[in-house]
């Protein structure tokens, strides 16, 4: 395995500029960009080539915890402490579907969502000792 320092750091302010925590980081499939799940409550993409954050949005209610692109890149699904999962629009970045998945333990909710890599599926997991797979 290759290790080097890094050739590129990621701005990781949030919009006060202040620091915020990075729940998740994630490269899409076939575009440059790099997408994180943040503390407070927002999805940020940023431009592989140069680092800058081209794009933020507030994504859930509490914080952002677990990210995944489909297979095909053209979207992307969040999981949030707020107990849902949210499917969205890669290209116009708008939510087109949000359901509860999960209950709420000790603050937590969703720790991870996940694409299955060819069948349309996905699936979570969560701070109730559940795994659940949606058909």
């Amino acid at each position: 395995m290759f290790t080097s320092p890094a050739s590129l750091c990621l701005s990781r302010g949030s919009s006060t500029g202040a620091p915020c925590q990075i729940n998740k980081v994630l490269s899409h499939p076939t575009l440059p960009i790099t997408i994180t799940a943040q503390e407070d409550r927002h999805i940020k993409f940023f431009d592989n080539n140069t680092g800058k954050l081209i794009h933020s949005m507030v994504a859930h209610l509490d914080a952002v915890t677990s990210l995944a692109v489909d297979p095909n890149g053209l979207y992307l699904m969040s999981g949030s402490h707020d107990c849902s999962i949210r499917l969205w629009n890669l290209e116009s970045k708008t939510c087109i579907q949000e359901f509860t998945a999960h209950r709420k333990k000790l603050d937590e909710s969703i720790h991870d969502v996940a694409f299955h890599p060819t069948r349309c599926y996905i699936a979570s997991a969560g701070a109730d000792a559940l795994a659940k797979v949606f058909v």
